[in-house]
């Protein structure tokens, strides 16, 4: 008779644990993981468009709505900022000590100080395969490497021009285009 009273609640047990296993698993929660994010991206989507349109007219051009909205805050907040040799702040920042920063602060990557550096500690990207956050190089003054941007999309990067300060560019402008190098990708 006591077995006959515990096999009820024996199976009530089973069957408890078994849908909190079933909770507990990858797919369940990886399913579940989704759904929230679909649903937070649903809700933002408004608030999203609102900003890849402010930015677009903060930097001067049509960005494509996938962009690191980090990345473009943090860019935005230095245009202007007066080219100064040796720089590294807002007060005035060469094109090296620029993307130092930057890095430093979006992707919580140390660079080299140096663009020579910076270059030969990336991997090499042509052109038409910039990402995002890609570094470009440039040979200014001859052969050697002596500047570095930071690649945004749209063919576009941001750079410390030592005439204009820190300025949006395209890569087909004819100065760019001409002293164009190669393309860097930085592991993050």
């Amino acid at each position: 008779m006591r077995i006959s009273l515990l096999f009820p609640g024996f199976i009530v047990f089973l069957f408890f644990y078994s849908c909190t296993y079933l909770r507990e698993t990858p797919s369940y929660r990886e399913a579940e993981l989704q759904e929230r994010r679909a649903a937070r991206a649903r809700a933002a989507a408004p608030e999203t468009a609102n900003f890849y349109a402010e930015y677009s007219r903060i930097l001067g051009y049509s960005l494509n709505g996938n962009e690191n909205p980090d990345l473009l805050r943090e860019v935005a907040g230095w245009l202007g900022t007066p080219y100064r040799y040796g720089g590294t702040t807002k007060a005035g920042a060469d094109c090296s000590g620029f993307a130092k920063t930057v890095y430093l602060k979006v992707y919580d990557i140390n660079l080299e100080r140096v663009t020579v550096n910076m270059a030969q500690n990336s991997r090499r990207i042509s052109k038409r395969n910039l990402r995002e956050g890609d570094l470009v190089f440039f040979r200014i003054n001859g052969r050697r490497i002596s500047h570095v941007g930071i690649y945004l999309s749209n063919n576009k990067f941001i750079h410390a021009s030592t005439s204009r300060g820190v300025i949006v560019n395209d890569l087909d402008e004819n100065y760019y285009s001409r002293n164009f190098a190669f393309g860097g990708r930085v592991q993050r």
